[in-house]
C-alpha cells in the first residue's frame, strides 16, 4: 500500500475562512499568514492522502469530503480511529513529534484538503504564539476523544456503540439540523471498524435501528431516515430476533 501521487497543488485561492476550528477567534492577520503558506490538494474517492510509515513534513486540513484515518492490529485487522469532517485537522501527531506516520488517511469520498509544511507553521508559531496555543488545545482535543473512544468500547455494548457512531457521523453531513433523512456514505464494514466490533454484530445492531424506523440499509451507505429518533431514543434493546429458550 502507497500513498498516491501526482498532487494536485493550487495556490490562488483561500484555503479556509472560518470554519477551521485552529484559526477560530484568531486575527485577520494570522488568518491571511496562515493562509499565504496553505497548498491545496484534490484527493478523489480511495486515493490516500498517507500511508503508515511515510515521513510526516506536513499537517492536513480538510475543507471539503471526508477522510479515513486507520491502522493495522496485530492480526491484520484494519481500525479505523475516526472519520473526520470539513473544517478538521488531521497528521499532526506524527508530523510535531517529528516521526513516520504511525496512521493512514484515505478519502472516502472526492475531498480537498490545505496542507501546511511543518517549518511553515513553526514559522508561523513563532511570529504570532496564540497560534500554538490553538494548535495544543486541538491536539488535547483530539486525544480526549480518543480516550472517550477507548471508554466507549470497554463500558458499552454494540448497540450503543452503533448508535454513538451514527450521531457522530450525522454531525459531519451538511444541515442535519433540520431532522430530515440523511445518508451516511460508510460501508458496514467500516463502520464496524470504527466501533470495534465484527460485522455480524455490528449489522445486527443496524437491522434493530432499522427495525425501529430509525434507518435504512444501503448499498455503501446509511440513510438515517429519522435523525432525531436516533439522537433521542435510548435504548433499542427490544428483541427484534426471539432466540429460542434453552
Amino acid at each position: 500500500m502507497s500513498s498516491s501521487i501526482g498532487l494536485a497543488y493550487d495556490f490562488s485561492e483561500v484555503c479556509f475562512t472560518g470554519r477551521l476550528e485552529l484559526l477560530r477567534g484568531m486575527s485577520q492577520e494570522v488568518v491571511h499568514g496562515f493562509n499565504a503558506k496553505m497548498r491545496r490538494i484534490k484527493r478523489r474517492r480511495g486515493d490516500w492522502v498517507f500511508v503508515h510509515s511515510d515521513p510526516a513534513h506536513s499537517i492536513f486540513f480538510l475543507q471539503k469530503g471526508r477522510i479515513k484515518i486507520t491502522a493495522f492490529g496485530e492480526d491484520g485487522q484494519e481500525v479505523v480511529h475516526e472519520i473526520l469532517g470539513p473544517g478538521e485537522i488531521f497528521g499532526h501527531t506524527s508530523t510535531i513529534l517529528g516521526i513516520p506516520r504511525t496512521t493512514s488517511a484515505q478519502a472516502l469520498e472526492n475531498s480537498l484538503l490545505c496542507e501546511i509544511h511543518r517549518r511553515d507553521l513553526e514559522l508561523l508559531m513563532a511570529a504570532y504564539p496564540e497560534l500554538s496555543w490553538q494548535l495544543l488545545k486541538s491536539v488535547g482535543l483530539r486525544l480526549k476523544k480518543a480516550e472517550a473512544q477507548l471508554l466507549n468500547v470497554i463500558c458499552n455494548d454494540v448497540s450503543t456503540r452503533v448508535r454513538d457512531a451514527l450521531i457522530e457521523l450525522l454531525a459531519l453531513e451538511p444541515e442535519t439540523w433540520r431532522d430530515e433523512p440523511v445518508k451516511i456514505k460508510i460501508t458496514q464494514q467500516d463502520l464496524a471498524n470504527l466501533v470495534g466490533a465484527s460485522r455480524q454484530k455490528t449489522w445486527e445492531a443496524l437491522k434493530e435501528l432499522e427495525a425501529s424506523s430509525v434507518l435504512q440499509l444501503m448499498y455503501g451507505s446509511i440513510l438515517v431516515t429519522d435523525p432525531h429518533k436516533l439522537r433521542n431514543q435510548q435504548s433499542f434493546k427490544r428483541d427484534v430476533y426471539p432466540r429460542p429458550v434453552s
